[in-house]
């Protein structure tokens, strides 16, 4: 078996147990972490010379559409979803192929491994049929990353005589083949997720439907929620959700940065998570990002990239906005209540977005025991 030994590094580990250290060693044996401290003897291990750098968990990046990768920057200018949908998926994923979501996911997801990222939520929305789905599949696990693979389905435009897609609940057929095939294990570095509309993007039957069928497979599921009123297929969709009990820790909410406190409640006590992507939501939304928010209430915010053609979809790039962004909302609110600048520290840290971006996108996804800490025990 090999090993390796990182010597003389500063360790932020993200586990309050293993703490963190200016000088200090982390043994790997194999693919699992083993140890994590000063001074460790490791004999013939590989060494690695840590002076002077700085060793942190992998990021998760919770919410990125990957197959976009070759569009990206098209859209700097774009505004809301209105261009976003218009360019994306009533026009240029009309012209995706398997090879072209192929080449999408593998250098999408090469450029998040160039860039410090280890596992991402590959919010795959661009899937016609089974063909699109495994090659998509097969550039993951080309890649070498660790990523749930959040099956989803195509938005194309309207058509007379056709069922809008607003209308149609996840196929079943698609799940089953890959719940009891190649994704069958949730021990890989590829596992299945679903990335449903949801009560925003669907009817509420399809709603009900989708959730259904991922907990009868064991899946988070997933969905783009954006929570403005007057904007939503379902005004009332989560609260209903919650009260036929189809809401838990199984369901994501991409965004939810328009809920208002009432429908936040609801959704956090039931057990959902909710990944910001507070750069795209900077761009183009009117409500701030879901961060500071759910703190306040006890949550852990994840963060994602979401969207190559809006600019370079950089975990490191988000997880600093993430910091900025809840920092001058803190400071709005200090200064609201006449009491800026802070006395102390401030209630967000830089250390607490880097927390946003590894542990707490593991936990959303279910991944907290595997990776998100430098932990032994846990996957190198």
């Amino acid at each position: 078996m090999s090993r390796l030994l990182i010597k003389n590094a500063c360790i932020l580990s993200m586990d309050p147990q293993v703490g963190d250290h200016e000088d200090a060693d982390i043994l790997v044996e194999g693919e699992r972490i083993v140890a994590v401290g000063p001074g460790l003897d490791a004999g013939d291990a590989e060494r690695i010379d840590g002076r002077g750098r700085i060793v942190t968990p992998g990021l998760v990046n919770a919410h990125i559409h990957t197959w976009e990768y070759q569009l990206r920057g098209i859209g700097a200018d774009w505004v809301s979803s209105r261009d976003y949908h218009a360019n994306m998926h009533k026009r240029l994923a009309l012209y995706y192929g398997e090879r072209d979501v192929y080449l999408g996911n593998l250098l999408g997801a090469l450029n998040q491994l160039r860039n410090g990222t280890t596992t991402i939520v590959d919010w795959c929305h661009i899937l016609r049929d089974a063909q699109m789905t495994d090659a998509a599949l097969d550039a993951l696990e080309e890649s070498g990353i660790r990523a749930v693979f959040a099956r989803g389905t195509v938005k194309p435009p309207e058509r007379e005589g056709e069922v809008p897609y607003h209308k149609k609940p996840f196929p079943r057929e698609e799940i089953e083949r890959l719940r009891k095939g190649r994704l069958a294990s949730d021990d890989r570095l590829v596992t299945l997720a679903m990335a449903i509309l949801g009560p925003d993007w669907g009817e509420y039957d399809v709603a009900v439907h989708d959730i259904r069928l991922a907990r009868e497979f064991g899946l988070i599921n997933s969905a783009h929620t954006y929570g403005r009123k007057g904007k939503r297929v379902v005004e009332d969709g989560y609260p209903r959700l919650a009260a036929e009990g189809l809401l838990g820790p199984d369901h994501n909410i991409g965004h939810g940065n328009c809920f208002d406190e009432r429908e936040l409640k609801i959704v956090l006590d039931a057990g959902c998570t909710i990944t910001a992507t507070n750069l795209t939501e900077m761009l183009n939304y009117e409500q701030p990002a879901m961060l500071g928010r759910l703190v306040k209430h006890g949550a852990t915010p994840s963060l994602g990239t979401d969207c190559d053609p809006y600019f370079n979809s950089s975990m490191l790039a988000v997880t600093r906005h993430a910091f900025l962004h809840q920092r001058e909302l803190d400071n709005r609110s200090l200064w609201h209540e006449g009491a800026w600048p802070a006395k102390t520290q401030h209630s967000t840290l830089t250390r607490d977005a880097l927390y946003w971006a590894t542990m707490g996108g593991a936990k959303a996804f279910g991944l907290d025991g595997k990776t998100g800490s430098i932990t032994p025990g846990k996957q190198a």
